[in-house]
């Protein structure tokens, strides 16, 4: 992710955490005549002392002892899951939804290992059933307006993102996100109000000033998109793209300057030369710069 959002980005960490301590009061309290619970019990002690392959096994033997213990599915699922092990964690995950189907975070969890496998419209559909438990979580709301603005439905983040900003006016996130989804809209007055939003929020959000200095690039404002730009740069000084552009707002806002379209394009090319993802756009600065340069030449 291009930046912290506040959002359920660490969720399965936490789960992880959250079912352990869970995991342990439930294990402990019980009658040790519990099928499987002497072995989940073990799986969480190995678990809190780092012990991965005794937490699996000790899981899933719990598991063959009780299939419906929903707690060693959720801790398993989220064992593999931190191993990238994506499979594994969507089939256990899954298995959380279907015992124990009013349980929020077994839904969400399932709804993040799908997101990872790039299954959006099923983490969609995951993630609105959390949302169906725990109708006012407003972390839910943004991972919906998230996955939203993923499968190009701008409509539906901007609303799910108004929901979460009405309760959290401090989240430069969903400002951002939700300039990103009118700047597909092509709406650039309502983004730039969002980005400009979103940079008050956080100052150093990079993404949201890159996109703002973009739009009045569009608009042929080079001062304020230079303004932008240069900021920035000081943020991200290897950013190839902000300096392109940085160099072209430079340049086409000091018209016969050619002492600082050189500058600004030699300063493109520090950043960018050595960048493999820049080559195309190296080789167009190298040709521009070389016909400044003559033109510098042929003018003295």
């Amino acid at each position: 992710m291009r930046k912290s959002n506040r959002s359920l980005g660490h969720l399965l960490t936490a789960a992880v955490l959250a079912c352990l301590l869970l995991g342990t009061g439930l294990a402990f309290g019980q009658d040790e005549a519990n099928k499987g619970l002497e072995s989940f019990n073990m799986a969480v002690t190995a678990m809190k002392s780092g012990d991965t392959i005794g937490a699996v096994t000790g899981y899933k033997a719990a598991i063959a002892m009780d299939p419906n213990m929903s707690d060693a599915y959720l801790n398993l699922g989220s064992i593999y899951f931190a191993q990238g092990s994506l499979d594994e964690a969507e089939a256990n995950f899954k298995k959380v939804t279907e015992l124990t189907p009013n349980a929020t975070l077994g839904f969400l969890n399932y709804g993040k290992v799908l997101t990872a496998q790039k299954k959006l419209d099923l983490a969609l559909a995951a993630y609105q059933s959390a949302q169906q438990i725990e109708p006012a979580n407003m972390e839910i709301e943004k991972e919906i307006g998230k996955l939203q603005y993923k499968l190009g439905k701008m409509d539906d983040c901007i609303a799910s993102l108004e929901k979460v900003i009405k309760t959290d006016t401090t989240d430069g996130y969903s400002y951002y996100l939700m300039g990103m989804a009118y700047k597909k809209k092509k709406d650039d007055a309502k983004a730039m109000e969002s980005f400009k939003t979103a940079i008050s929020r956080d100052p150093n959000d990079f993404e949201s000033i890159y996109n703002l200095g973009n739009l009045y690039l569009g608009k042929s404002d080079w001062a304020n998109a230079r303004a932008q730009f240069e900021k920035g740069m000081q943020l991200k000084p290897k950013d190839y793209r902000c300096a392109n552009n940085l160099a072209l707002a430079i340049e086409q806002g000091n018209p016969g300057k050619l002492d600082m379209a050189i500058a600004a394009w030699e300063k493109f090319l520090t950043v960018a030369k050595k960048n493999p993802k820049a080559t195309d756009l190296v080789s167009q600065a190298e040709e521009h710069l070389k016909q400044l340069k003559e033109a510098q030449a042929a003018g003295q």
